[in-house]
């Protein structure tokens, strides 16, 4: 019993060290060391391969109207990804920017779907090193048709137009599909390179002379007008609280307040998993399920995706 006793006393004793006393100690470091935290500004991320943007939207209008924060940051890690999620969040960050001032900071990697978002921002921000540029839309789809015919697989398909099964990966590709998968790849190209125009004030003909899908190093990005400055996160938020109107001391550092941070170490290598496969296969195969009737047919996806 009284080794039971010893052993909650140590286990509340450890309780009152994290929850009291640690925090306190870090205050004080803070202190002595001359950190003086400044204005609040909330940060937003958004990393890894873009397929929903539910919680992205979620966090940019909570923050957006958060009257403790005084600005907010968007963090973009991302190598782009889906057409609509990359649009909603770009027309989200144009439309409340106007609410409370939206600065973007790119991190490695802000590409394709990752550079359509920043660009409603108030400012962009990126290193020399960043990987940005992209614009461009890609669409990859399987053909197994060869493979099929070797092992004597066949599809068979009803549908109630020529084009309802575009994309089938047990066909070849006729040229009336190929015609249609081009035309709507060129019209989404459009509407990206429409975006750049409006977002970044840059002329139509200079951006198409660089939307054809290459990757662009920041200090590339700045000089095309694609980014404001070079700095990191910090040199965001003093953008966006200046924007703000919110004064900030030079030996004051911005308290910045994640809103959406992933958490634990599993999370985040789970994340950059899914990333680094984005890279390579630069694009989604589409596979309709061939065990069930499928009304909605097999979708070819539109990806604004770095190559």
């Amino acid at each position: 019993m009284n080794e039971y006793k010893i052993w909650l006393a140590k286990i509340l004793t450890i309780g009152v060290l994290v929850l009291f006393i640690l925090p306190i100690g870090i205050g004080l470091i803070g202190a002595i060391g001359g950190v003086d935290a400044g204005p609040k500004v909330s940060v937003v991320e958004i990393t890894g391969v873009i397929e929903d943007s539910t919680e992205i939207l979620a966090a940019l209008y909570r923050e957006s109207r958060d009257k403790h924060s005084k600005a907010v940051v968007v963090r973009i890690d991302s190598p782009g990804g889906a057409v609509a999620p990359s649009e909603e969040i770009y027309s989200a960050i144009q439309r409340l920017k106007h609410e409370k001032p939206i600065v973007v900071s790119m991190g490695s990697v802000a590409a394709s779907g990752g550079l359509y978002a920043s660009l409603g921002a108030s400012r962009v921000f990126a290193n020399r090193g960043t990987q940005t540029g992209s614009i461009g839309v890609i669409m990859q789809l399987p053909n197994y048709a060869s493979v099929a015919d070797k092992v004597g697989v066949t599809m068979v398909t009803v549908k109630s137009g020529a084009l309802k099964d575009t994309g089938n990966p047990f066909r070849p590709m006729t040229d009336q599909e190929r015609v249609f998968l081009e035309t709507t790849t060129a019209k989404v190209h459009d509407v990206f390179i429409r975006a750049v125009v409006e977002g970044r004030n840059i002329p139509e003909e200079k951006v198409r002379s660089f939307a054809d899908g290459r990757v662009l190093l920041g200090i590339e990005a700045k000089e095309l007008g694609l980014v404001d400055e070079f700095g990191d996160i910090y040199d965001a938020a003093r953008a966006a609280l200046k924007l703000a109107k919110e004064e900030i001391k030079d030996d004051q550092l911005p308290e910045l307040v994640y809103s959406n941070k992933k958490k634990g170490a599993v999370a985040k290598f789970l994340e950059g998993v899914s990333s680094l496969s984005y890279f390579i296969s630069s694009a989604t195969s589409v596979m309709p399920n061939i065990f069930s009737s499928n009304v909605g047919g097999s979708i070819p996806v539109a990806r604004y995706t770095a190559n």
